[in-house]
């Protein structure tokens, strides 16, 4: 019983990593889509001005979408990281119980 509860200890150990790499490159996602919605709304403001500033508005606009779709693919990946962690809490509190369980009948 102790070997199965040491694999998911260490199970668990790589499913933190792997949620917490997962977490940083959702926020850098998303932080990337906020740069790229600024220099969105500079563009609209400068367009009052002069605009042949169109075709920049366009673009930047194409990118905040791109930036938005992937930051919604990373926070999506962390969630599915954070997923497996609940499931290894579970699995964890279910052998420590059985493992208690066995001591007290020995």
């Amino acid at each position: 019983m102790s070997e199965e509860l040491l694999t998911e200890i260490r199970k668990l150990e790589v499913r933190l990593q792997e949620f917490i790499e997962a977490e940083q490159k959702a926020t850098e996602s998303l932080r990337k889509w906020i740069d790229k919605l600024k220099d969105f709304h500079n563009s609209v403001s400068k367009i009052k001005e002069k605009p042949e500033l169109t075709e920049k508005m366009l673009k930047l606009r194409l990118e905040s979408i791109k930036a938005f779709r992937d930051a919604l693919k990373e926070v999506s990946r962390a969630e599915h990281e954070k997923s497996h962690l609940l499931e290894s809490y579970g699995t964890i509190l279910l052998l420590l119980e059985k493992q208690l369980q066995e001591s007290k009948e020995a």
